[in-house]
């Protein structure tokens, strides 16, 4: 039990002290200033901040949210980013490699194997690579195409490595295979490129569909570049997680994980927008909005029910949910201009990352 303490515990710091960073890198990206230098500053009175200054959390709490030297306010962003990713780095372990077996009622610590550890570390970067674009978004509404080009190339350099080891295995056991078309189109690195692409496609579609309607896109380029790194991601998880065989799977998950940001988008919007429609009694908009999210609930609850087991009708009612989500968008499409000059505008990057933390934790990877 007490190296089990241990083990947890080293990994929550080590999520800590990547949180600070991250703070940083988020920082300093929407200045524009280096991530190296200069140290570490108040962003306020631009003093050099002490090592004392720097520990996450505690000198936080320590100095009550203030600046030990001017005494203006710390940003809460600071403490939740390390205590966020403290968290998620103890959370991955858990999902991935689980080698604190006493406190699972095991006598014996079990060996993390070679696979494990290697998604465990991709996935921590992915983690990372999430926290920033949320990040940026929220304080900037931007994207940084240096962060969705790495996202993008960690899940294909993901995929080169395991289809690597899995090359080496099958030569090991079988010999050198045949290199053909089919040799390629079912390697991992076929798939992360290929659900890249679907995922950067479809919200280029949605997006320029906004165009369309209203002369502005729907969502910034940043969120389709967003997307192709969440297929380039998952699109080599899922292959390595040897559940499916075939892309279509694959597709559907990335379409499920752009629905369900989507979901989470209207979530958070879905307050300012009802209280618009109440303002001018547009009944039949509000009545979208509704049948939209208690549809998605159905949804939700019919798949983990298993009750779409058969394709025919979880086809359909994924083109029904999608008809009634356009329908629910209308409103958003339409009113675009009108929230962006008012302040009610969200980014969707955040619901984009939120959504693959769903997938990471708990969707897609069994």
């Amino acid at each position: 039990m007490a190296l089990s303490l241990v083990i947890i515990a080293f990994i929550f710091i080590t999520g800590l002290v990547v949180g600070s960073f991250l703070n940083v890198v988020i920082l300093r990206t929407v200045s524009g200033e280096s991530i190296v230098f200069p140290g570490s500053k108040c962003p306020k009175c631009q003093h050099p901040l002490k090592w004392y200054h720097n520990i996450p959390v505690l000198s936080y709490i320590f100095l009550k949210g203030k600046c030990g030297f001017c005494h203006e306010p710390i940003s809460i962003q600071y403490p939740i980013v390390e205590l966020f990713t403290g968290l998620v780095f103890v959370g991955l372990l858990f999902r991935f490699c689980m080698p604190i077996d006493p406190l699972f009622g095991l006598s014996v610590i079990n060996p993390i194997g070679w696979d494990q550890l290697i998604i465990y570390v991709f996935s921590l970067i992915v983690s990372c690579l999430f926290i920033i674009l949320a990040g940026t978004d929220i304080l900037e509404q931007k994207v940084a195409d240096i962060h969705t080009y790495s996202l993008i190339g960690v899940g294909i350099l993901y995929s080169v490595i395991m289809a690597a080891f899995q090359f080496v295995i099958y030569c090991q056991n079988f010999g050198i295979p045949k290199i053909d078309l089919n040799f390629f189109i079912t390697s991992p690195v076929f798939y992360s490129i290929a659900a890249a692409a679907l995922g950067f496609l479809i919200m280029e579609i949605v997006a320029r569909l906004g165009i369309l309607l209203v002369g502005t896109r729907t969502f910034g380029e940043g969120d389709s570049y967003i997307a192709a790194g969440l297929g380039a991601v998952f699109g080599g998880f899922i292959y390595d997680a040897r559940v499916y065989s075939g892309f279509l799977p694959i597709a559907k998950a990335v379409c499920e994980i752009l629905i369900l940001a989507v979901i989470i988008q209207l979530i958070l919007t879905i307050p300012v927008f009802i209280k618009k429609l109440i303002n001018n009694k547009d009944w039949f908009t509000l009545g979208s909005v509704s049948a939209f999210i208690i549809y998605s609930a159905g949804y939700t609850y019919a798949q983990s029910a298993g009750w779409f087991s058969n394709n025919i009708a979880m086809w359909c009612s994924t083109i029904i949910l999608l008809i009634i989500g356009i329908m629910a968008c209308k409103e958003l499409l339409f009113g675009i201009k009108e929230h962006r000059e008012n302040g009610m505008y969200l980014p969707f990057g955040p619901a984009m990352v939120a959504a693959g933390f769903v997938a990471l934790f708990f969707g897609l990877l069994i």
